[in-house]
């Protein structure tokens, strides 16, 4: 008995959407650690291997009027939507 799972090009284009808008929030959040780390002390930087939601709001402090705020503000509610697409879409249909 053969199975195949036949998934549409909707649910196709919003994964792979999904998965960029993760990856790129990710480089972000990178880009933004690396830009904290230049402006602060040796021992308050952040690592880049264990962070978390500090990040946002230090970088905030240290570079109020960048777009990188928005950049990444962005990539997450464009990667929800496509995750509340897939959620219904997968609900809808079985």
């Amino acid at each position: 008995m053969q199975l195949i799972f036949r998934i549409s090009p909707s649910v196709l284009v919003s994964s792979c959407l999904f998965a960029t808008f993760a990856i790129l929030a990710n480089v972000i959040s990178l880009v933004m650690i690396g830009k904290i780390n230049e402006r602060v002390q040796e021992g308050k930087r952040v690592s880049y291997f264990w962070w978390g939601t500090e990040v946002r709001k230090r970088f905030k402090q240290l570079y109020p009027g960048s777009r990188l705020i928005f950049l990444l503000d962005s990539c997450l509610f464009l990667m929800i939507l496509c995750f509340v697409f897939l959620a219904t879409r997968d609900l809808a249909f079985g």
